[in-house]
């Protein structure tokens, strides 16, 4: 292997304020001289389009846990502040 995918994710609100950084994940990959070569391209291929559904699936992971924690932080001090407007 002689290459790396690198495959990055972040989320931005409408405004343009960003929601989550950005994420990104690497994997190893055969690099275009092994598919030029013209021996394994099967086996090369195979290498290559795991190591893109691995990092999809990684950095998709991570998005969705980061961003599902953003959600839970405002979901909660929401709640506060509506616990406190009952109170009164």
């Amino acid at each position: 292997m002689g290459a790396k995918f690198k495959i990055s994710v972040e989320i931005v609100n409408d405004d343009g304020s960003i929601t989550l950084e950005p994420i990104m994940v690497e994997k190893e990959i055969p690099s275009l001289q092994d598919f030029m070569v013209g021996e394994n391209f099967r086996q090369n291929f195979d290498k290559y389009e795991r190591a893109v559904l691995k990092a999809r699936k990684e950095v998709v992971e991570s998005a969705t846990k980061g961003y599902l924690k953003e959600v839970s932080k405002k979901n909660s001090m929401s709640g506060r502040k509506n616990l406190n407007r009952k109170k009164l």
